[in-house]
Parts: C-alpha cells; structure tokens; sequence
C-alpha cells in the first residue's frame, strides 16, 4: 500500500505516522487490498483537520474530521472510514448471497426445469397449531379473514384444516 502523508503548517512527527499507517491498516480488513491511502493533515489556529482518501480495487472512499487534537481528528476519520468500508462490503456481500441464492434454485443436469407458467411455493408466515376442538377451530375461522386454519385437532392429536367454502359452509380435512 502506498501512503501519501501531507502536513500543512507544522512538522510530521514519527507518532502521527505510525498512527495513521496502524488505522489504515485495520480499514484494509473491510476492503481487502488498499492500493493508496493520501493523508491530510491541516493545523489551524484551534482546529486539527484530518482528511483521507483511499482508493481500494473499484472502490474510492475519503473522510473529513477536525478537532482540537490531531490523534482525535485522525481516530474520528479512520471511523467514518471503517463505517463506509463496512457499508460496502455488506452491500458487496448480500448482492453476492442473492446471487448464490438464485444459483441454488437453477436445477441441475438431469432434473426437469420449472415452466415458465407453474406456480412457486413462497412462505409467508409461520405460526404454532395450537390443540383446539373442531368446533373451536371453525368459530375462529369465521371471525378471521383468511381463508382457512390449520390446527392441531384435541380430539384425535393430529393436524387438521378448516376452510371457508365457495357456498358459504365451513369444511374439514383431517389425514
């Protein structure tokens, strides 16, 4: 990694240095290799100005922090730094899930692929089937708005549905 450091209106001391290098190096576990990191550090009357830019593979961040001592102005840059560096690489990696996500769903030689037109199973929620009667079941069936209930039935210790149907009835399957 190349690191430009450039000090305006005051020396570079050897603590800055090894500072800024060491908080460089711990960016680098969020975007890989740094190619270059340019430093600028502004002493001005009260205020300590930090800005630094690194350019990693496709990549370009730069941050900007001031305070009233240089280490402090160089640990606030490095942490806007870290936050954009870990803002990527989340977003680099669930792109990249996504895409092992719809890789996996690609069937393999030998098995017939899905039609354009057949319908896909989506899961949409999860609930517990508590023990109820019949009875019980089909009473809150009819004062929901979904369609049907599935229930563990208290009777036989199986599970059961209950849907709404077309002629305004309530039925019953049990396995």
């Amino acid at each position: 990694m190349k690191t430009n450091i450039t000090s305006r209106h005051e020396k570079l001391t050897e603590g800055l240095k090894t500072h800024i290098e060491d908080k460089i190096e711990r960016v680098e576990r969020y975007l890989g290799k740094v190619k270059e990191a340019h430093v600028v550090l502004n002493f001005e009357r009260k205020y300590h100005i930090c800005e630094i830019t690194l350019a990693a593979k496709s990549l370009k961040l730069s941050a900007k922090a001031e305070s009233h001592d240089m280490y402090q102005s160089i640990d606030a840059a490095i942490m806007r730094l870290n936050k954009q560096a870990q803002k990527h690489k989340d977003i680099w990696v669930g792109k990249h899930k996504a895409e092992n996500r719809k890789g996996r769903r690609v069937p393999s030689e030998g098995t017939a692929a899905r039609s354009e037109g057949s319908p896909r199973v989506i899961r949409s929620e999860d609930f517990e089937s508590k023990p109820m009667t019949t009875e019980e079941a089909a009473l809150q069936l009819s004062s929901s708005r979904d369609e049907f209930l599935v229930f563990l039935n208290a009777e036989t210790e199986r599970p059961s549905v209950v849907y709404k149907r077309k002629d305004r009835n309530i039925g019953l399957i049990e396995p």
